[in-house]
């Protein structure tokens, strides 16, 4: 009796969800037996399919029948035959992410559940259980409608009605369906429904039994959310170089240089000796190692430093093409280190604090003609950006230089979608390990920085945080 009684509680709360697709997508019928799907300039072709299947895949566009519902008809059709084909591609379409599930009462709209990769399987085990909001959850806007999503999870809501915010606004604390029931924002059965939606997308923790360490007690919000949303696998999202700016936004050239500079210092171009190895690449790598402690800097050494790792040595027109077929041009540019799709978006800045022959204060490196533009002189900010270098290190003293790598995001976002600013990251991590190698083949000591202070960049630079930002810092300085 109890096993009957869950069954029938689960088919009840699961017939509340209406089977539709996603928003703005539409069916085309293709020839006698193909079903052409489309979202956003996103295509799906399902070809080869009984008129049992096409029946009930048309009437998806409706809103109005659940998954049991469709299948049924399917059945009445064609039999098992029909039900098994129809289930098959219902599956097909639902994994290649155009298939939402709608709850629903008297004419309104509550909410819509997407699984963004795979197919919903409707959890029920826990219902029972104290639960409340995952600190992996989030509401944003999308359009008109507020999103809730997940950075644990592969599923996102879409919220129709200000009552579903209501119950999340509930779920702060450890709660019970039946204690959220007496507050009468929607009716039982939907209510066990919506709750049915937030556990099968793991957007709920529920009371622990016992006190384990968990995995998820590691994770900050922002660092799994930056993680699942930048790499394939738990999202639908689109990801990689769409290009989706051509015909709205023009493409950004990489920067030769900030007009009003103080003072333009141009520095010496390297004779050929001075750009090969003195040491084998496996002594540079074998030797690398942070530095802390400094004895000022050679300006002839930072010279040969900022020319073999980070001048730009040519550019040239790359044509593109996004998924709608428009048609563009970018500027792809060539270095010493690698950078993805050659974008070369790091614009690199160095406050000097002790270097023989230059006077301290925040300088552009103009990799394009091998210059340092003095921005600013010795001031609060300089001394700022100093400090957090030193602080950063655990050193006592200050460093005599301090290289910071802004991002150009225009330049960067405007190619990739979902993924640029890890790309940036991992360009960092490139240019880090090039000026490791040849800091220690010129005998420089040197030391890559965790972190860094983007509103003290910004007041010198003159940039907004959303144009131009600090993504990298390292010390250089001669050995003491």
């Amino acid at each position: 009796m109890i096993m009957e009684h869950n069954i029938a509680k689960k088919s009840t709360e699961l017939n509340r969800l209406k089977l539709s697709l996603k928003q703005n997508t539409r069916i085309e019928v293709k020839g006698q037996d193909g079903l052409l799907f489309g979202n956003q300039g996103n295509f799906f072709m399902i070809e080869n399919l009984r008129p049992s299947a096409i029946t009930a895949l048309k009437l998806l566009e409706n809103n109005q029948y659940t998954k049991t519902e469709l299948g049924s008809i399917a059945f009445e059709k064609e039999g098992y035959n029909g039900l098994n084909h129809f289930n098959l591609h219902l599956d097909r379409l639902e994994k290649a992410g155009y298939l939402a599930y709608t709850l629903a009462e008297d004419n309104t709209v509550f909410c819509s559940y997407e699984q963004m990769t795979g197919s919903a399987v409707f959890c029920m085990d826990k219902n029972s259980q104290r639960f409340r909001l995952s600190k992996f959850a989030f509401i944003r806007r999308e359009g008109e409608h507020f999103l809730l999503e997940s950075a644990l999870g592969q599923a996102r809501i879409f919220i129709y009605d200000q009552r579903i915010l209501g119950l999340i606004s509930l779920l702060s604390a450890f709660t019970t369906t039946e204690a959220l029931s007496q507050e009468e924002h929607i009716s039982g059965s939907g209510l066990e429904a919506f709750i049915t939606m937030l556990h099968t997308g793991d957007f709920l923790e529920f009371e622990p039994v016992v006190s384990t360490p968990s995995p998820e007690e590691l994770w900050s919000f922002h660092d799994l959310l930056f993680h699942t949303r930048t790499r394939y696998g738990r999202h639908n999202y689109n990801l990689g170089a769409t290009y989706r700016f051509i015909n709205r936004i023009l493409p950004k050239k990489a920067s030769r240089g900030e007009a009003g500079a103080l003072a333009e210092i141009y520095l010496s171009v390297p004779d050929p000796e001075e750009m090969q190895l003195s040491q084998s690449l496996g002594y540079c790598m074998g030797q690398r190692h942070s530095t802390r402690t400094f004895n000022g800097l050679d300006l002839r050494l930072l010279s040969i430093l900022l020319y073999r790792c980070l001048h730009i040595k040519g550019s040239r027109p790359y044509p593109v093409t996004n998924a709608a077929g428009d048609t563009g041009e970018i500027e792809t540019l060539s270095a010493p280190y690698p950078s993805g799709g050659s974008m070369y978006e790091l614009v690199f800045y160095i406050t000097i604090y002790e270097c023989e022959g230059l006077e301290p204060g925040f300088y552009q490196y103009n990799a394009f003609e091998h210059k340092l533009c003095l921005l600013q002189r010795k001031n609060r900010d300089t001394d700022t950006m100093m400090w957090y270098a030193r602080a950063c290190t655990g050193s006592e003293q200050l460093p005599p230089a301090v290289i910071t790598f802004a991002a150009d995001f225009e330049r960067m976002f405007w190619k990739y979608e979902n993924m640029a600013y890890a790309a940036i990251l991992k360009n960092v991590g490139v240019v880090f390990q090039t000026l490791y190698l040849v800091a220690t083949d010129l005998g420089l000591g040197a030391c890559a920085i965790g972190n860094g202070n983007i509103e003290t960049l910004g007041r010198l630079t003159k940039k907004t945080v959303l144009q131009e930002s600090s993504v990298g810092e390292f010390i250089l300085g001669n050995h003491q």
